[in-house]
Order: structure tokens, then sequence, then C-alpha cells
């Protein structure tokens, strides 16, 4: 399930000189590229499941369900027509998802992405953990967090601001806005987080506009570096080990919920309280908050205790403990000459990771400065893709894998 994807790359809006410079594996100006749709909707299954949660998230499986019907059989990336005729809140989840998935993605392909992190859960785990007052950001507008902060196997952190629509190019043009003073859109959004010098990678702002398959515009992403300006949120050098912290834990608990591992991940994201900013505190609060900590200690461990009752399977040599999921769609898909009935969705996290973590589920201080060896196991996101399978994997740590069946 390949399609032509057009991409514009504003080279002319990286600083010059920089940093950030210009990657190589970037394309200035207009290409066309391959992209594989069900690597897609895993990357959107990955960054729609949340870093932090409790109970059951309908993103684990919203992907898969929903949006294997929403693409046309055409040679360009295209949504069908009966997709495209939603009402208008359905539209706006459909242009939220693959306007953060296709950029993540086409990103994924090009950098050395390692770990991911909401901007909001970035923030504020980063100011419980090193005391600070975080910046009050909003869900929308220029007070927004950026949609995600990315750290690469070389250290280098990436900021990403992410928009869909399916209003045509110009209102996608309106969404990544302009470079001002003072700057609007999604140039503005995402400039509230700063690295310190030679640590800061790309910054961007992405915009994906989605085309009809009947309609005169195709898909097009579109994707520009503006110069930075003032900040809303600093992280320093001596803060770098809280912020790798932050991304390690929010891979890590994306990672543990899609393998069906809730207790655990929610010690990991908020392992100092009820959530990521819960921090030590004084009188009572303090006692119900140590009591918290011990309650999501006690249900982790007896949810690795019981790992080897989960899905067991073997990915490049590695054995995983998950789930598998069998799921027959609402009505057959034709991919590629053959008819296909269902899908299969496999989700694991390495056993040996598993057994690592329940030595010690809930860890307080930043995992740099803990005995978690599992941090060892994360490493480049890489996509594998056949005609009727593709896989998603986060170093040995995490495998998500989606098989189209007849």
């Amino acid at each position: 399930m390949d399609r032509d994807l057009h991409v514009e790359v504003d080279g002319g809006s990286w600083p010059n000189p920089g940093p950030p410079h210009f990657p190589a594996t970037f394309t200035a100006g207009a290409s066309v590229e391959s992209v594989n749709l069900p690597s897609i909707l895993l990357t959107i299954g990955l960054l729609t499941t949340p870093s932090h949660a409790t109970g059951v998230s309908l993103s684990e499986f919203w992907a898969w369900v929903r949006y294997l019907h929403a693409i046309a059989d055409t040679q360009d990336m295209r949504l069908t027509r009966s997709f495209w005729d939603l009402d208008a809140h359905q539209k706006t989840i459909l242009s939220d998802d693959f306007g953060m998935g296709v950029p993540v993605n086409w990103l994924m392909g090009r950098l050395p992405i390692e770990t991911v992190c909401d901007g909001r859960y970035f923030i504020e785990r980063v100011a419980a953990t090193t005391g600070a007052v975080a910046v009050k950001t909003a869900k929308r507008g220029p007070n927004k967090s950026p949609d995600f902060v990315f750290q690469d196997t070389a250290g280098t952190w990436h900021v990403m601001e992410c928009k869909g629509t399916q209003s045509g190019l110009a209102y996608r043009d309106r969404q990544l806005g302009e470079t001002g003073p003072p700057p609007t859109g999604a140039r503005a959004q995402k400039r509230t987080i700063i690295f310190p010098p030679g640590h800061t990678g790309q910054r961007l702002a992405c915009g994906l506009a989605i085309g009809v398959e009947d309609g005169a515009e195709t898909s097009l992403l579109k994707i520009v570096d503006p110069p930075a300006e003032e900040e809303d949120f600093e992280v320093t050098a001596n803060q770098l080990e809280y912020a790798d912290d932050a991304v390690f834990r929010s891979t890590a608990s994306r990672a543990l919920r899609l393998a069906g591992f809730g207790a655990t991940s929610s010690s990991m994201s908020a392992p100092s309280g009820s959530s990521p900013s819960s921090r030590p505190t004084k009188g009572k609060s303090e006692r119900r908050r140590v009591e918290l900590i011990a309650e999501k200690e006690r249900l982790a461990q007896a949810e690795l205790a019981a790992r080897a009752s989960r899905r067991r399977f073997q990915a490049d040599g590695e054995q995983y403990y998950g789930r598998e999921i069998h799921l027959d769609l609402p009505a057959p898909l034709i991919v590629d000459d053959r008819v296909v009935r269902s899908v299969r969705i496999r989700q694991g996290v390495q056993a040996r990771v598993l057994a690592e973590m329940r030595r010690r589920a809930t860890i307080e201080e930043p995992l740099g400065q803990a005995d978690a060896p599992w941090r060892q196991t994360f490493g480049k996101a890489t996509f594998e893709h056949h005609p009727s399978s593709a896989r998603l994997s986060l170093g040995s740590f995490f495998v998500s894998e989606l098989h189209l069946q007849k």
C-alpha cells in the first residue's frame, strides 16, 4: 500500500548561517516521495497513544480500524470521497491524525529519531524534576506547547509542530502562519522550548493539505524551519538529564500501554504521583502521594509478574511479550489486486526489558541516575514494510506490527 506524496521543503526558511543547518537527508524544494500507508498507520497509533493515561484508550486501535478504508486506491495519497464527506468534527480528527502521522513518519525516515515525547508532557515532566515552574501552555493558540519533542541517537533535540487540513493549500499555509513579527500559526507555536548550543537540532513546522480522490489538488506536505526568537521554556545544560528522562519515559510508557501493560505504563509516565508534574510536598498531601506511589508499584509488579501469560512472539531474534489482536474490517479492502478482510496487530516489549523492570517498576529519580539497563535497548526508530505487512521498531525495546489478511 504505497502512495506518492508531494512534499515541499522550504529550504530558504532555515537560518543562514545556522544552526540549525539544513539536513543533508532533506531535499529542498518540491519532490514526489513514496510513502507506505500501513507504516503511517503504525505511526498514528504510536503518536495518538497518550504518554500518560488511565483506563482504555480507543487510540490504541482507532487508526487501524478506521483509516484503512480512508485512503483512495489512487497512485498518489488521497482520501476516499466517503471519508472526505464526513461531518466537520470527524474530518477534524482525521486531519489532525494524518497531520501528525505523515510528517512524523517522513521525519523518522530521514533523521535517526530514537525517542518521541508530547510537548506538553515534556514541559510538565522537566519542570517537576528540576523544581522549576512550568510555563503555562494552552491546548490551542499561540501559547500552545509544540506537538512533539524528539531526541535522536546522537543526543540532538528536535521540535515539531504539526498541522493537517482538508480545506486546501491556502488554508494549510494559514495554519503554518507567518514569521512576523509577531509570528503566527505553527511558526509561533513551536517556539516554546529551547535547548543548549550544540544540542539543538531541527525546529520544524509541518502542514499537510489532504486531497480527495476526484479533486483537483493532491495531498501536499510542506515543511518550514523559521528562525527562532525568544523562547518560553529553556532547558539548560545541567538540566539535560531531566530532558532525557522525560523523552525516555514518554516513549517507554507509550510502548508499554500499546503492548497491554497499562499499570507499568502509568508508573513509568508519572512515577512521583498521580500526574507527570507530581512532586514531593508536605503533610497529609505527601502521605497520600507516597501511598499512591506504593499502590502503583504494587499494580505494576503484579502485571509484570504475569507477563508470561501474555502473547509471546519473536522479532529480529528477540523475544517479546505483548498482545495480538485480530480485527475484521467493516468491508473488504482491495490491496494490490488481493482482497483483505481482516488485520492482525501485534505489539510487544522485549522480554528482557520486562524482567529488568520487574526488579523496580517505579523509579522516581531520573532514569540516568538509576539502575535501568533497559534504556540501552532503545535505538533508532525504523520501519519495514512488505506488500501485506509493516513493522515499527523502537530499537529492540518495542515492536509494533500490522498484517493485512484475507
